[in-house]
């Protein structure tokens, strides 16, 4: 496993920047299996455990990844 340097800063993204998409698409995917997991019961438990599990996730990256369970 590696580890990140101590000075480690992330950079931030423009949304056009292919790479933006595909961390986006990672992180909706990581919310679908944490949903997977633990399989809700209903939109509302599903969404307030993604807030609790991603909470620096934006309400409609999360509201994504619910609506790709619940399809």
């Amino acid at each position: 496993m590696q580890h990140a340097p101590r000075e480690f800063e992330a950079e931030t993204l423009a949304a056009d920047d292919p790479r933006f998409v595909a961390a986006l698409d990672l992180q909706i995917a990581q919310m679908r299996r944490v949903l997977t997991l633990m399989a809700p019961s209903s939109g509302a438990e599903a969404l307030r455990a993604m807030r609790e599990a991603f909470p620096d996730a934006a309400f409609g990256e999360r509201a994504l990844a619910v609506a790709g369970m619940r399809e």
